[in-house]
């Protein structure tokens, strides 16, 4: 973030640090609930609901870099417990993770005005709500969760080229008259474009997106009695893979549903069996490949894990 940015979030930090005695989940050893094999459907539904696909792209976006996390709004000790446990669960699902002293990439804070902490976020860094255009941004800076996310993309193209997914500010393109193409050029300027190479085949286009960095807002006041375990584990879930699924209940056990409104025989205050098969198979797919072979290839991964299970 630019300085404007983390000042507004230091201050909200800061705030939310001195009641979290009072208002901060409860601390508890970590554990992976078992949950039998769900019904293929409810796999695949699970698959679509959660899984929310690159608005550039419409491909599943994960990580490349090493993931880095850094938590905010709790006392140290809690702050740096919910950050090793994200780490455990991205090391164990396959996901690359940053060695110590890298630069964050997921903020995680926990916060009584979240709103506030948005509203700040939208003035100073817009880019970090995701890919979006002017008339979409107050609606999507809106928090209306108890515990919300948002993410910011990229897209690499089969050359190696790596273009943000900025809509507000597109890097653009010119082409002079003898059609050579360049960035920042002084003859015919497209500003809202820019020059991506790929091969087209019905295997795939040798593009993939990939997360450039996570924001992720937990209410205080929204979650007051909840597990810090359990909400750790919810947070890692976010953190791993791109989600607009908050408050939607999974039809399959999952602390996805942590605060969904859902039967308790689909709750858990821990990572289930099949949010950890979800995880593994996220990171072991072609990123390469279509959302349709994408999704298929998740489903598959999945029932081998559970099924090993």
């Amino acid at each position: 973030m630019n300085a404007r940015a983390l000042a507004v979030l230091a201050a909200l930090c800061l705030a939310s640090a001195a009641q979290a005695q009072d208002a901060a989940p409860s601390t508890e050893h970590v554990t992976v609930t078992s949950d039998k094999m769900p019904p293929e459907k409810a796999m695949h539904d699970f698959i679509g609901s959660y899984t929310a696909p690159s608005p550039t792209l419409s491909k599943v976006t994960r990580w490349h870099a090493g993931v880095c996390p850094g938590v905010a709004g709790l006392p140290p000790s809690w702050n740096s417990s919910i950050a090793e446990r994200l780490q455990a669960v991205a090391s164990a699902a396959g996901a690359p993770v940053a060695k110590r002293g890298c630069r964050i990439n997921i903020d995680i804070v926990f916060t009584k005005n979240p709103q506030a902490l948005l509203d700040g976020v939208r003035d100073a860094k817009p880019v970090y709500l995701g890919y979006h255009d002017v008339a979409q941004e107050k609606r999507l800076a809106t928090v209306s969760h108890a515990v919300q996310a948002w993410y910011m993309t990229q897209t690499v193209d089969s050359h190696g080229g790596i273009y943000t997914d900025d809509k507000l500010h597109p890097e653009g393109i010119s082409i002079d008259s003898g059609g050579t193409t360049s960035h920042g050029g002084n003859t015919f300027q497209f500003p809202n474009a820019h020059v991506e190479n790929w091969n087209g085949s019905r295997l795939g286009d040798e593009r993939r997106s990939e997360l450039m960095h996570a924001l992720i807002v937990v209410d205080l006041d929204k979650i007051s009695g909840s597990k810090l375990s359990a909400l750790a584990d919810d947070v890692a879930m976010l953190a791993l893979a791109q989600t607009a699924a908050f408050d939607v209940c999974q039809p399959v056990v999952s602390i996805a549903n942590l605060t969904a409104p859902c039967d308790a025989v689909l709750k858990t205050d821990a990572l289930s069996n099949s949010d950890q098969a979800y995880l593994h198979a996220l990171y072991a797919i072609d990123p390469n490949d279509s959302l349709v072979q994408q999704r298929s290839k998740i489903a598959y991964e999945m029932k081998k894990s559970l099924s090993a299970q």
